[in-house]
C-alpha cells in the first residue's frame, strides 16, 4: 500500500533558503515557533548612485584644481605687472616727472629771460635816443666851437689890419676857410644864402689882403657882420 510520502524533496533544485528563513520540519514546531520577517532595507528613491557621486566628485576636484590655477596664473600674472611696473615703468615716470620739472623750470627760465630781454631793449632804446640826443648835443657844440674860432680868426685878422700887420692877418685867416667848411652845414640848415656867400666872400679877402688892405678890412667887417647874424641861430639850434 502505498503510502504519500510527507515532506518529500521537489524533484527540482530549489534555492536554498536563508538560515534565518528555516523553520523546523515538524508541524508541531512549525506552529508554535513564530519567525519575524527580516526588513529589507528600501531603496531611497533620491539616492545618487555610486558611479554619479564618484564622477561629480572627480568634477568638483577638476574645478577646483582649475580654478587654483586660475588663482596661480592670474597672482602671476599680476605680480608680473606689478614687477615690470616698479622695474620699467615706475623709473620712466619718476624720469618723466624730473624732464617735466626741469621743462617748467626752462620755460620759466625763458619766460624771465624774455622779460629780461624786453627790459633790455627798451633800455637800450633810450640809451640809444639818448646817445643821439648827446650826439645833437655835441655836434651842436662843435659848431658853436667852430663859429667862435672863425670870429675870433676874423677878429684877430682886423686887429692884424689895424696894425698895419699884412701877414699877421694872413697867417690868423690860414684855418678859418677850413673851419668854415665844416660848419657850412649846420649853416645851410639854418640860412642856405649866407652858405653860399660867406666862403666867397672869405675867398675874396684872403686874395686881396696883400693888394688892397683897405678893401680888406671892409669885407672882413661885413663878414663879421654876417657870422654875427648867425649866432643865435647857431646856439640856439
Amino acid at each position: 500500500m502505498n503510502q504519500p510520502v510527507e515532506n518529500m524533496p521537489s524533484e527540482q533544485p530549489q534555492a536554498e533558503e536563508p538560515i534565518e528563513n528555516k523553520v523546523p520540519e515538524h508541524p508541531a514546531v512549525a506552529q508554535s515557533i513564530t519567525i519575524p520577517e527580516v526588513s529589507q532595507p528600501e531603496s531611497d528613491a533620491s539616492a545618487v548612485p555610486e558611479n554619479k557621486k564618484s564622477q561629480s566628485g572627480r568634477f568638483g576636484l577638476f574645478i577646483r584644481k582649475g580654478l587654483l590655477w586660475l588663482l596661480i596664473i592670474t597672482i602671476a600674472f599680476l605680480g608680473g605687472f606689478l614687477v615690470d611696473y616698479f622695474l620699467r615703468y615706475r623709473p620712466l615716470a619718476d624720469d618723466m616727472g624730473e624732464i617735466r620739472a626741469e621743462l617748467d623750470q626752462a620755460n620759466q627760465t625763458l619766460d624771465d629771460l624774455e622779460t629780461e630781454n624786453e627790459s633790455l631793449k627798451r633800455e637800450i632804446t633810450t640809451a640809444r635816443n639818448t646817445n643821439a640826443s648827446l650826439q645833437e648835443e655835441l655836434d651842436v657844440a662843435r659848431a658853436n666851437i667852430k663859429y667862435f674860432q672863425i670870429l675870433v680868426d676874423v677878429n684877430n685878422a682886423r686887429i692884424n689890419l689895424f696894425l698895419e700887420d699884412i701877414e699877421g692877418a694872413q697867417a690868423s685867416l690860414e684855418q678859418t676857410q677850413v673851419r668854415l667848411e665844416e660848419l657850412l652845414p649846420l649853416i645851410e640848415d639854418i640860412n642856405p644864402e649866407l652858405a653860399l656867400s660867406l666862403p666867397r666872400r672869405l675867398d675874396l679877402i684872403v686874395s686881396g689882403l696883400a693888394r688892397d688892405p683897405e678893401t680888406g678890412r671892409i669885407d672882413l667887417e661885413l663878414f663879421t657882420k654876417d657870422l654875427l647874424e648867425l649866432e643865435p641861430l647857431l646856439l640856439n639850434n
